[in-house]
């Protein structure tokens, strides 16, 4: 049997926020779910780029690197 290359997921939102990515998406001209695949990916981008933001943060105190020593935009 082949596998399904989508998931069909749902989900309860409050009444308002319904009604407004029904808007945008009309608005777009885009479905829900091509509107709320694109807002999941941008989500998962923020989120690995803080996970990389706070591996660099602690990576640099435990070096004990300061703004001051890498200089250009990065001194206060």
């Amino acid at each position: 049997m082949p596998r399904a290359t989508t998931k069909t997921i749902t989900i309860s939102l409050p009444a308002p926020m319904g009604r407004e990515i029904q808007r945008v998406a009309a608005a777009e001209g885009r479905t829900v779910s091509e509107l709320l695949r694109e807002t999941f990916r941008q989500y998962q981008a923020r989120r690995r780029f803080r996970r990389l933001a706070e591996q660099g943060q602690r990576a640099a105190r435990r070096l004990k690197v300061t703004p001051e020593a890498l200089g250009g935009p990065f001194a206060e």
